[in-house]
């Protein structure tokens, strides 16, 4: 018996909104009125909670004065903390652009700059296809996603969710000291 192969169109990226750009109290949702993450901040650390399972905690972002910041999942390896910069560790690519490689459970993922604030995640096995798409808004903006999520890489929500949460974060910081050295913008 003969079969042919048959072409199936993926599903569209999901969308993964944020209501507030303040990461002290935000919530991550797919679709208005249901919300999947929040995000707390009490000045020495970020927690995510899964809002679809009440008390599971997904992350703890552990930000330190002197020592390293260091990232947690509470599933996940015993809860030991890891370096954030050896979880999302700082890369030269081939050719010669910064990026980001995130480590997962299934496999290392590599966050390109597209521009200040964008960026693109992709399989580090393949750097042809992403399979998220970043946004750093500095506002809130109706109908533009924080970042779009590919239909096979949904087992990654997470980890995208958390590294998305320390990117925006690094790139706050940077437009702020731009901001001290060269001056805001006259307005």
């Amino acid at each position: 018996m003969d079969s042919t192969a048959t072409l199936v169109n993926p599903a569209p990226p999901t969308p993964y909104f944020m209501t507030s750009t303040n990461l002290k109290n935000a919530t991550f949702y797919a679709q208005p009125g249901i919300p999947l993450y929040t995000i707390t901040n009490d000045g020495k650390q970020t927690i995510v909670n899964d809002r679809r399972t009440p008390g599971r905690i997904v992350a703890i972002f552990h930000q330190r004065e002197f020592l390293p910041n260091t990232i947690s999942f509470p599933e996940r390896n015993g809860s030991a903390s890891i370096s954030v910069q050896k979880w999302l560790r700082k890369t030269k690519l081939a050719d010669g652009t910064t990026a980001f490689v995130m480590g997962t459970d299934y496999g290392p993922c590599v966050w390109k700059m597209i521009s200040s604030h964008r960026q693109k995640v992709y399989a580090q096995c393949d750097l042809d296809r992403p399979i998220a798409s970043c946004s750093f808004h500095t506002t809130v903006s109706n109908g533009k996603p924080a970042f779009s999520l590919e239909y096979d890489a949904e087992p990654l929500r997470e980890d995208i969710l958390v590294a998305y949460l320390l990117q925006r974060q690094r790139v706050t910081s940077e437009d702020r000291l731009i901001d001290v050295f060269v001056g805001s913008p006259a307005g």
